[in-house]
């Protein structure tokens, strides 16, 4: 149930408190614990004390460094509450990074969790560090939680924030060698949330399930800001788990469920999940982050019986493009969102007409993020017409929009471009391959030529040969891999998308020759 209109998070939190005071906000599967909306509500009020007992204002931040957890949703959504600017940082991921980010973001209060390895980082980063703790109510709350307590619950404090000050910080994983800080306004925040609860047809008490890291915009968008939009549950896990996925389906009677393609391929490949049985409750499972390969798609459903949708979107213009609901086309990822401007251009910015293949260009609009935030604390701004996305796409007869490839991985051989990824769906149909990747290498007669790293499923072999063979049934000369690969498996960048830099990588470390 979408709203529509710009909405402050203070009036959207005292809204599902009084319509809803004992409906969960969040369970967290691994704590076996649970948050509504009344207790979300009255803590974050004491947060909004709190905050504003420390003089934090609107746009000051709020550095959070924690795993998946109610507490880690609960601090979230409190400081959007109040007003000022919550910043997320996946800890792990970051290792090598977490110093200069820190900097950069100069947080006035930094939340972070035990056991991340982070306490020394306390005697050499700015801010007033605060362990985490756990809430367990007024009595037994630890760290944070039991500092919070000493203030009222009362809801005498609005919002300090107008919809064009900052709201979310949060840094990109990607392919980039260094992460980027993105900026969210509220506005923006809020236009996210919106949009997302509107594609996934959300209505109030319906109940999702999440097991990717609340560090990362997709989660933030999809599980975190929907259901708080709409009145709805989320179910979360700190992790995927391939054994207990579909367990946690049934058990929480989940209506919408959360992937990546990276999971769909470990579903698949694990066939003790097949006989699952009956999930009456379960419209669909949306996937994300990466593009799904038509036959993968089409298998997971016709064997697990799960509709399957997809959705796009980039740190800088928020989700983009969906399915609406189970109203699913497979090979498209959907029509753009409603408060999004998706355009198609060639190499000189023209508009490309419909079915005409160029780079996805997102508009400016509402949910475009407000702009970067720069290693030396400084805030770049995105382009008010919207910014390239990087992505290779069109848009069909039906206002589908599709995605070919990424402009920086598409392959030049002999003046032809080459989108990797339709290589890779081709590798995918053979019945004993999992994944593929492909990119170009050096050539001295073409520019670049074609090469594919291939891992295979579990009790399934295939040689070069007949891959090869395989490829030249579907694809022009031009287009077939001269050399084939075999990996067990692919490597992954943090998000769980394919790595083609890494692939690069091998090609160079171990020398290998067309």
């Amino acid at each position: 149930m979408a709203l529509n209109c710009y909405t402050n998070f203070h009036q959207i939190l005292a809204k599902n408190a009084a319509q809803f005071p004992d409906r969960i906000y969040v369970h967290c599967i691994d704590q076996n614990k649970s948050l509504t909306y009344g207790t979300l509500y009255g803590l974050s009020n004491r947060i909004s004390h709190f905050l504003k007992t420390h003089k934090i204002k609107a746009n000051d931040r709020i550095l959070l460094l924690a795993e998946n957890s109610v507490e880690n949703l609960a601090v979230f959504v409190s400081v959007l509450r109040y007003g000022a600017s919550i910043a997320t940082v996946h800890v792990e991921m970051n290792q090598g990074s977490l110093i200069e980010i820190i900097k950069a973001i100069d947080p006035k209060i930094i939340l972070y969790q035990s056991g991340l390895g982070l306490e020394e980082l306390k005697q050499k980063a700015p801010g007033i560090w605060l362990l985490l703790g756990e809430f367990k109510g007024e009595k037994n709350s630890t760290g944070f939680f039991s500092e919070v307590y000493n203030f009222t619950d009362k809801d005498d404090l609005s919002s300090c924030a107008e919809p064009d000050d900052h709201g979310v910080i949060f840094y990109t994983s990607g392919t980039v060698a260094k992460p980027k800080g993105v900026i969210q306004t509220h506005a923006n925040a809020f236009y996210n949330y919106d949009a997302t609860a509107d594609y996934l047809q959300l209505s109030p008490g319906d109940r999702v399930l999440d097991c990717r890291s609340y560090s990362w915009l997709s989660a933030q968008h999809m599980s975190l800001g929907a259901p708080l939009i709409a009145g709805g549950t989320t179910f979360m896990a700190k992790r995927f788990s391939q054994s207990r996925y579909f367990y946690w389906l049934k058990k929480f009677k989940i209506n919408i469920g959360f992937v990546v393609p990276t999971m769909v391929n470990m579903l698949l490949n694990r066939t003790q999940n097949t006989n699952i049985g009956k999930l009456p409750e379960l419209r669909f499972l949306t996937s994300s982050s990466a593009p799904l390969h038509e036959e993968q798609w089409r298998e997971f459903e016709k064997i697990f019986g799960i509709t399957l949708a997809q959705s796009c979107g980039s740190s800088e213009g928020g989700n983009t493009a969906a399915h609406r609901g189970a109203d699913r086309k497979i090979g498209s990822i959907g029509p753009q969102l409603k408060y999004q401007d998706v355009r198609i251009v060639d190499g000189d910015g023209n508009l490309l007409k419909e079915s005409k293949t160029g780079e996805i260009i997102v508009g400016g609009g509402k949910q475009q993020a407000f702009g970067y935030l720069l290693p030396n604390g400084k805030i770049e701004l995105l382009p008010e017409g919207g910014h390239k996305t990087g992505d290779l796409g069109y848009v069909d007869s039906e206002g589908h929009l599709h995605i070919v490839g990424r402009a920086k991985e598409l392959i030049i051989r002999g003046g032809i471009n080459i989108a990797p990824l339709e290589i890779d769906a081709v590798l995918v149909l053979h019945q004993a391959v999992s994944e593929a990747g492909t990119l170009g290498i050096p050539d001295k007669i073409y520019g670049e030529e074609i090469i594919a790293y291939v891992s295979c499923k579990k009790g399934s072999k295939v040689n070069p040969k007949d891959l090869m063979e395989h490829c030249s049934k579907t694809l022009p000369a031009a287009k077939c891999p001269k050399k084939i690969i075999f990996l067990n498996e692919l490597p992954k960048n943090s998000r769980g998308k394919l790595d083609r830099n890494a692939l690069a990588e091998f090609w160079i470390k171990d020398k290998f020759s067309l």
